[in-house]
């Protein structure tokens, strides 16, 4: 199926996010699968940000946990833990040049494993609930467990939690150029990529999620731009039968693989 690129590529503004030690602009989908989910994360980074540690599984205070690190601003951007809770951070940028002039703060990759130090998404969303928005730039935090979902969004000021429905494909986007420059034409490519039917393929989540527009690298989810590009992709699978997280390099010829059980 030929899915032409959207005409208005930001090619022609593009600028730089938010500089708080932790750089993930990145693209998450969550489709239902078997009597769990699957999440597929693409991590979108500065070209001259050090790649991150590989996942491996690390002792918390109440639960283990499996997720890669980063090596500047030492904490995550997506994990599960051993109880089949997921978590998955998106950047938000409103204003790309405000974005920019922020800095001094917490690392928001700090926050993932905090949440992931719990027993379930209920656990997590009050954790959520605790922390403190003006210690962190804005962010939008994805919790799953089982075929419950929750999004934590902060706009640097206020928290709001609200419930998702995961019984149906969901897609979470964001992008240092501002985030209703991608949204637009990434979600239209979700929905006629994914959204097909009643039978939710991960072939076609992996697609999704591997998609470049020739003539939008810039706005595309597998994305490409002078100052940063997806480097890597994260999928987790989460049933009552196996937790799994693989971990795959943009460009590397195996995957490394993390997993939590």
């Amino acid at each position: 199926m030929d899915i032409p690129c959207p005409s208005d590529s930001a090619t022609r503004h593009p600028r730089r996010g938010a500089t708080d030690g932790f750089l993930a602009m990145c693209t998450v989908s969550i489709i239902p699968y078997d009597d769990g989910f699957r999440l597929a994360c693409n991590r979108d980074e500065r070209r001259d940000r050090p790649a991150a540690i590989p996942p491996t599984v690390r002792l918390l205070q109440r639960v283990s946990a499996t997720y890669p690190q980063d090596t500047r601003g030492g904490g995550t951007w997506v994990g599960v833990n051993e109880v089949g809770l997921a978590a998955a951070l998106l950047n938000r940028t409103a204003d790309p040049i405000a974005a920019e002039e922020s800095r001094g703060l917490r690392s928001r990759g700090l926050i993932i494993p905090q949440l992931l130090d719990s027993r379930s998404v209920t656990d997590a969303l009050e954790t959520a609930r605790r922390l403190v928005p003006t210690q962190f730039n804005p962010f939008c935090v994805v919790l799953v467990e089982r075929m419950t979902a929750g999004i934590v969004t902060s706009d640097g000021l206020t928290l709001s939690v609200q419930m998702m429905d995961v019984g149906r494909p969901q897609m979470l986007t964001s992008s240092g150029l501002g985030d209703a420059v991608v949204d637009t034409p990434r979600r239209q490519l979700f929905e006629r990529l994914v959204l097909r039917g009643d039978r939710f393929s991960p072939l076609a989540q992996d697609r999704f999620h591997a998609h470049r527009w020739p003539s939008g690298a810039d706005i595309s989810v597998h994305m490409e731009r002078p100052d940063a590009r997806t480097v890597s992709r994260t999928t987790i699978v989460a049933t009552s039968r196996a937790i799994d997280l693989e971990y795959v390099p943009l460009g590397a010829e195996e995957p490394q693989a993390g997993r939590a059980a």
